[in-house]
């Protein structure tokens, strides 16, 4: 199922970083079988942490004219010296929603790390979730968060932008709230 997912997903990031700059905030692809709908660019910034990226994103993968799933998906990107995050299977993303934790869980990384023609170091893990859990972001005032990967665990918060780009992935693409 990993694969299943992360897959359309590698497939989104590429042709989303062939475009130039997006002038929106979600990317969506229709092929052949199934759809994916994803937030662009929803990057988790830190002015402490600069050796470290991550971005937290929306995605909808459609399964025929009227059914979809619905994921989380943590992209870590560390500077060539930094090395992996190392996202085990299990529980390792935690999010603090209005002052409420939230844990979720995905199969790890092992499957989509690699390196950049900068040596740098990426990796993706993907978690689903109900819709209500994207919403509920989408409609938050304070968002934490917390990736916990066996080298490491990296903290954000989330800024108005990013919590911009979650409510214009509900309105465009689970009919609103």
């Amino acid at each position: 199922m990993n694969a299943k997912i992360l897959l359309p997903i590698t497939v989104a990031w590429l042709l989303a970083g062939c475009a130039s700059a997006p002038e929106q905030d979600t990317y969506t692809h229709r092929g052949v079988g199934e759809g994916v709908d994803i937030t662009l660019d929803n990057l988790l910034e830190s002015k402490e942490d600069r050796s470290y990226l991550i971005w937290l994103n929306a995605v909808r993968m459609r399964e025929g004219a009227w059914d979809s799933n619905y994921y989380l998906e943590v992209r870590y990107e560390g500077a060539s010296d930094a090395g992996f995050l190392n996202i085990a299977p299990g529980e390792t993303l935690l999010l603090t929603i209005d002052g409420q934790p939230m844990r979720f869980a995905s199969p790890g990384s092992d499957k989509s790390r690699s390196r950049t023609a900068n040596a740098n170091f990426v990796e993706n893990a993907v978690y689903e979730v109900k819709p209500e859990v994207i919403k509920r972001i989408a409609r938050a005032k304070e968002i934490k968060v917390q990736v916990v990967g066996q080298a490491r665990s990296l903290y954000r918060d989330f800024k108005p932008i990013n919590t911009e780009k979650f409510r214009k992935f509900v309105l465009l693409h689970m009919g609103g709230f």
